[in-house]
């Protein structure tokens, strides 16, 4: 089999981030969780490229699936659907579907139960033709469960009513709130504020009344969109505990990619779960970029701004107690230990055609990387491709230049853009960079502005730069060619 031309950026359930014992904690929550305390909603956050797709794939593979049931929704593939929100609550209900379909244990072990549940009742055979009997009285329940979702209902028209708050809530002593709404599909701003809670001690519960208000009101929008919000809830919640809580089992509902969204579309589906999906034996799991979705929250409520502060208008609940409504399990994915960079990279260096049987190149490449890369998988995985490339470009041309400063080059084009912009134009620098930096004569006609900001740069970039080999060994030329051919994998400006 030929060597494949350079390494995927899909995500793994193989562990080669250290991942193992953080996927192991998270995935024997659902499976102790007491049905009182569900549902319950775990949060990963990380940044792009973190590896928040495959933490949540090895939880997914360490689920007792016996016990669980399990749903995987990319939101970022259904973005260009009208209602986000909507395509979620289908594939919750065509995963039950799945299950009645193809799982015959599971469906067994519902017949069971049920028969028990009215034993004056004709029982439902265990034998096919019981198996069919029940997949068909399900499936009718999902079809009807489904079309309701469809269902236009008559509604009032667009426009803006007088909301008054204190009479829905005290918010605090001398608060009163008058609001006007937009009805739909979003909400309008708060026309003016007088008062505000007055002391810290009822901040927190300031915030939350606040956030229950905000949801009551989006709950009042979906229930326009749906043709009965409660009697669509009573189906879903009456299909989840037959097929799953009362056989003592968690439906466990994998959303990967809100962070990719519009800020709407992915606060759209947080709400959803609480609308919608506020059921016993249902366990989310959300990979995110908590500061996006932060971000997603203001852009959302945007016109909830509080006026009347003299440094401008405020949020009235900050943007971390929105999230904490809906995540009750936050973990955020530590940055890659060094050990495993390098472990990773000189797993895959050896596949390289100019690379095979030079180890000590393999090692001093390895080292370069591992040092002076952001530690961050998608980065990792990203820079070694480029290397590779570089390496195989360089070798077709009858070069020979050392692996080591491709490397160093592809890092300094991968982790920091700024001075890379800056060699892109003038390639001489890169000697004139590592010499200051290594504290050598010889730096050249180079600008105090430059020398000030090579001084003051990244301890990465300070490391990278102080290993062997230097670009001081070759001819202006060379050093040239070399950032010209990897201007070919830059990205476009």
């Amino acid at each position: 089999m030929s060597t494949p031309p350079g390494y995927s950026d899909q995500s793994t359930t193989q562990d080669e981030l250290g991942f193992t014992p953080f996927a192991a904690a998270l995935a024997a929550i659902p499976h102790e969780v007491a049905l009182a305390d569900t549902p319950l909603t775990i949060g990963i956050y990380g940044p792009w490229g973190s590896g928040k797709t495959s933490m949540m794939s090895m939880i997914l593979k360490r689920l007792d699936h016996t016990r669980c049931t399990t749903m995987w929704f990319n939101a970022w593939r259904y973005a260009q659907q009208e209602s986000l929100w909507r395509a979620l609550l289908l594939s919750v209900v065509e995963s039950l579907r799945v299950l009645i379909k193809h799982d015959a244990d599971w469906l067994k072990q519902y017949i069971t139960h049920h028969n028990r549940l009215d034993p004056n009742a004709p029982p439902i055979g265990r034998d096919e033709a019981g198996l069919e009997q029940a997949r068909a009285a399900l499936t009718s329940r999902l079809d009807d469960l489904a079309s309701s979702l469809y269902k236009s209902v008559d509604r009032e028209e667009p426009g803006a009513i007088e909301f008054q708050w204190d009479k829905a809530s005290k918010l605090a002593a001398g608060t009163i709130i008058r609001a006007g709404f937009s009805y739909i599909p979003v909400l309008g701003g708060i026309a003016d504020v007088i008062g505000k809670a007055g002391d810290k001690a009822s901040e927190k519960d300031y915030a939350e009344k606040i956030f229950d208000l905000f949801q009551r009101e989006r709950t009042r929008i979906y229930q326009a969109q749906v043709q009965s919000l409660e009697q669509f809830l009573e189906k879903l919640c009456a299909l989840v505990k037959d097929l799953v809580t009362d056989l003592d089992r968690r439906l466990v509902v994998f959303i990967d990619d809100l962070d990719r969204c519009l800020p709407e579309q992915a606060i759209g589906v947080l709400e959803a779960l609480k609308v919608f999906l506020d059921i016993p034996g249902c366990v989310f799991v959300l990979g995110m970029d908590r500061e996006i979705i932060e971000r997603g929250i203001r852009v959302r409520y945007k016109e909830f701004a509080l006026s009347g502060n003299a440094a401008g208008a405020s949020f009235p609940i900050a943007e971390r107690d929105y999230l904490e409504k809906i995540v009750q399990v936050p973990f955020t994915l530590p940055p890659l230990n060094p050990a495993v960079i390098h472990t990773f990279l000189s797993a895959r260096l050896p596949t390289i055609p100019a690379l095979r049987g030079q180890a000590a190149d393999q090692e001093q490449v390895a080292q370069l990387m591992t040092t002076g890369l952001l530690r961050n998988p998608r980065k990792v995985k990203r820079t070694f491709n480029i290397f590779r490339l570089h390496l195989t470009l360089d070798r077709a041309h009858g070069r020979t230049t050392p692996a080591g400063l491709i490397a160093k080059l592809t890092v300094l084009q991968s982790s920091f853009a700024d001075l890379y912009e800056r060699i892109a134009r003038d390639p001489v620098l890169l000697r004139s960079v590592e010499q200051i930096i290594r504290g050598t004569p010889g730096a050249g006609a180079i600008t105090q502005e430059l020398r000030d900001e090579v001084g003051q740069s990244d301890e990465r970039l300070k490391q990278l730069l102080f290993l062997q080999p230097f670009f001081e060994g070759l001819t202006d030329d060379q050093l040239r060619t070399l950032v010209y051919q990897a201007s070919m994998t830059s990205d476009p400006t």
